[in-house]
């Protein structure tokens, strides 16, 4: 993909931040099956199905701007997900997995919430409203689940690191 202008760049950053919310929402239905932790079990889940809602805001945008898909690494999830499997690769206890799984989660929303406020800005100042509203939508749905996680992990933490 040439990258000649600001607005080549913009889509590059678009095409992966799709391949991220694939990855992502692949990650978390496969992992919903592993974690003991119902809740935090639930909560992928329900993460997974919205991940398909921002897959389908992220093709609304790029149909808005009449942009055709291409396809663009995420690298750095591809590195989160490496991280993960090679610490299931360790064996770790339930509730090791559960807390890792939620740091994880914490981290992901991090740098979603990242990506979708540069990219919210950009397509802003490009005058792309309706793409701007379609990835609005989506940090806000990142926002709302970094906020479950949280409550989620210290949950969990308080469970597993309490005095007995």
């Amino acid at each position: 993909m040439a990258i000649n202008n600001p607005t080549d760049l913009f889509l590059y950053e678009l095409c992966a931040t799709y391949d991220a919310e694939n990855k992502i929402t692949q990650m978390r239905g496969e992992l919903a099956g592993q974690i003991r932790d119902e809740s935090l079990s639930q909560e992928l889940r329900n993460e997974q199905a919205k991940g398909q809602q921002k897959i389908s805001n992220l093709d609304a945008c790029f149909q808005a701007m009449g942009a055709t898909r291409q396809d663009v690494p995420c690298l750095a999830v591809d590195g989160m997900i490496a991280e993960f499997n090679q610490f299931i690769r360790q064996e770790p206890s339930p509730e090791a997995l559960d807390m890792f799984t939620v740091g994880k989660e914490l981290k992901i929303s991090s740098f979603q919430g990242a990506t979708y406020k540069g990219l919210v800005d950009k397509s802003t100042l490009m005058g792309q409203t309706q793409c701007a509203q379609h990835l609005q939508t989506n940090l806000v749905q990142v926002d709302e689940a970094a906020g479950r996680f949280e409550r989620l992990g210290h949950d969990i933490s308080q469970r597993a690191l309490a005095p007995a």
